[in-house]
């Protein structure tokens, strides 16, 4: 410990560091070591920061110092770094900058490492620190480097700062945000879930952030959530969009976030395009690549930088292929409606969950996941290997939203749910028959799942849009391992003794009916039909499906509500 005054009452409290588990030696000066590296933390900082993962990256990239970067709640109020692509620092953006300067949010928290003969013999007086010495390193064209962390690091400056530093300790929101300990993210598109997706966004002034978004980043911010971009920038291989254009662009994202007083901990982005012979494109660029989506390879890099439990995480985003990405790297996917709203049709992927905006699925991760977790556990402690599930009820009582956590519940658990829902064998309007058994496709459905149950036999279900009511060839065949576990979620799923028979559980949604009138009329405004043609609708569906629906579940053994649970 290097101090000025007061140096006899720090070596008299902290001694020889043994009670700690540390080597202590506290002096006014000291000579640097000759031969290794030092790590230099400011004496005002509280932080649980993985110093050997900051050394190795010191070591790795040969840098005559590396620096501690982090986003921060307030960007505005702070020195930025310059970072290059490379990770290279090239400079600083003092505060305050001028109206309308983007910048990255990236500030330097304190920590820092030294290579050896940095600093000369005796010279570590409190004159040496900060930018004064990283600017004369750059102007001396000596490397330095930024080290990206989103580990808890706060400087101690009022008795607030200390008041909150300690509860952050006590509480353990320090210890967790450390990269010692595997985290959970939320993974988030760019498009149409921060900001208003507008194709191919070829300016900084074409970026708008949707405002809700932002307070949604902030409260994941405050809960300790890893909070990775990942996105495709297909823009750039296309030539519509340079590189530098693209930071551009981030920058402007960052500037907006943080005036709000959020950010992102890190932004992956794909510049590729898989199609060779795109015109126009830039060759270097028009290659298959494993991160765009909904390949897993950003997701995969992020879990590596961020030390991310993948199994705990979830992916917001607009697009099939983002729901895509959840499901290749075992997450839980949200859609939201906002943006493309999952219609782009490039990736068979099915969401977990399905959601308005970006603010809905925050509130579904923080409020709702918590408490439908703890349900889910209580169904999938009694699913064995194997088996078959049953889920039915009325329409709009939440059986998808069931089945699609069940099995998302079950993977992280161990074990591999697969979900088919009945909907994929709803008939096109101008095929139904009388009645709700009529509009769908039984024996179809009946053929499918008998084939699924012979284990490894590829069946490819029909895809039903509900939007133009028509049904369509599948895009996308699954297939059953031998202990996978089959989950039948749909309207018809307890009416067919056939099924029953083969299941060894069957559950009914159960739900309040004016809830399920309001979620029925919602869903079918966004479909784009009048009120009188909802309200007709859904008293046609009391008549012929309540009453055969309802009899079904008799033949549950566990009727499941989810009515509060959501709310």
């Amino acid at each position: 410990m290097l101090t000025g005054a007061d140096a006899e009452a720090l070596a008299a409290y902290c001694g020889d560091g043994a009670r700690w588990g540390l080597r202590v030696r506290v002096a006014r000066t000291a000579d640097v070591p000759p031969d290794q590296a030092v790590a230099v933390i400011s004496g005002d900082l509280v932080l649980d920061v993985d110093l050997d993962r900051l050394l190795d990256h010191h070591r790795r990239h040969g840098a005559a110092a590396t620096l501690l970067v982090q986003p921060v709640e307030r960007p505005a109020e702070v020195d930025l770094v310059r970072v290059d692509s490379g990770g290279r620092v090239r400079g600083r953006l003092p505060a305050p900058r001028p109206a309308g300067q983007d910048a990255h949010n990236l500030a330097w928290r304190g920590p820092l490492v030294l290579e050896p003969g940095v600093l000369e013999s005796g010279s570590l007086g409190t004159e040496a620190w900060g930018w004064p010495l990283v600017d004369r390193l750059l102007a001396a064209g000596r490397p330095v480097q930024a080290y990206q962390s989103p580990e808890y690091v706060r400087a101690i400056a009022t008795p607030g700062d200390l008041a909150r530093a300690q509860a952050d300790v006590a509480s353990g929101h320090a210890a967790r945000l450390s990269l010692r300990h595997p985290l959970p993210a939320v993974f988030l598109d760019r498009d149409g879930v921060l900001n208003v997706e507008r194709s191919h966004i070829r300016t900084p002034d074409a970026l708008e952030v949707i405002p809700g978004a932002v307070q949604a980043l902030a409260r994941l911010n405050r809960a300790g959530y890893r909070t990775p971009v990942v996105t495709n920038q297909a823009a750039v291989a296309r030539g519509l969009v340079t590189l530098e254009t693209l930071d551009a662009i981030h920058a402007r994202l960052e500037t907006r976030l943080g005036a709000g007083h959020a950010y992102v901990d890190r932004l992956y982005f794909c510049p590729h395009h898989p199609d060779p012979t795109l015109a126009g494109g830039v060759p270097a660029l028009l290659v298959e690549c494993d991160c765009r989506k909904p390949g897993p390879g950003m997701a995969r890099a992020a879990a590596r930088d961020l030390n991310i439990d993948l199994p705990r995480s979830w992916m917001i985003g607009d697009s099939s292929t983002d729901m895509g990405l959840a499901r290749a790297a075992g997450m839980g996917g949200i859609l939201v409606r906002d943006g493309h709203g999952g219609r782009d049709g490039k990736c068979p992927a099915q969401p977990h969950v399905v959601v308005d905006d970006m603010a809905d699925g925050v509130r579904f991760i923080l409020d709702v996941w918590p408490r439908l977790a703890a349900h889910l556990d209580s169904l999938a402690a009694g699913i064995q290997a194997g088996e078959t599930v049953l889920i039915g009820g009325l329409a709009r009582s939440g059986k998808s939203l069931l089945a699609q956590c069940l099995s998302l519940r079950l993977g992280q658990r161990g074990r591999r749910a697969v979900v088919i829902g009945l909907d994929s064998w709803a008939k096109s309007r101008d095929r139904r028959q009388p009645g709700v058994l009529g509009r769908y496709d039984l024996a179809a459905a009946r053929a499918a799942l008998d084939a699924l149950l012979v284990r490894g036999t590829p069946v490819t279900p029909p895809r039903y849009d509900p939007v133009t009511q028509t049904s369509h060839p599948g895009v996308g065949a699954v297939a059953l391992g031998p202990d996978d576990i089959l989950i039948v979620e749909g309207v018809p799923a307890l009416t067919q003794a056939e099924w029953r028979d083969r299941a060894a559980h069957r559950l009914y949604v159960g739900t309040e009916e004016g809830g399920r009138q309001a979620r029925f009329t919602a869903e079918y405004r966004r479909r784009g039909w009048s009120d009188a043609a909802v309200r007709e609708t859904f008293e046609q569906r009391v008549r012929d499906e309540t009453p055969i629906v309802l009899a079904s579940k008799d033949h549950a053994d566990r009727v499941v509500s989810l009515d509060g649970i959501l709310d």
